[in-house]
């Protein structure tokens, strides 16, 4: 049996996976996305942390990143209230980066 990967890296474009399904809530919406953009050890699950790492990214070598979200229609469906602030900090994150040479991307899947 294969097992999914978080993220791969294909034509010099970093790629990052996270299912909709598997984060109904935040802190599971947090250990996915760290698995999947492969966030540092000091990582915290937090809102001030999730925006200091998207914000960062420098150890993803490439400056191509794709975060794709699959099952987005049931992302943070138990605390939905929670996606509006995600969505913010992903929209900051990719001015921020684009400041900095690296572009990132996120898009979604119903």
């Amino acid at each position: 049996m294969q097992t999914f990967k978080s993220n791969i890296v294909v034509n010099g474009i970093f790629l990052a996976f996270i299912d909709g399904q598997k984060c109904a809530v935040m802190t599971h919406f947090y250990e996915e996305i760290a698995k999947a953009l492969n966030f540092p050890d000091y990582f915290f699950p937090n809102l001030d942390s999730l925006d200091e790492c998207l914000n960062d990214l420098s150890w993803i070598e490439q400056n191509e990143i794709h975060l794709l979200i699959f099952n987005y229609e049931d992302l943070l469906f138990e605390e939905s209230y929670s996606l509006d602030v995600i969505n913010n900090i992903f929209a900051n994150a990719m001015s921020e980066l684009e400041e900095n040479g690296k572009h990132f991307s996120v898009f979604t899947q119903q």
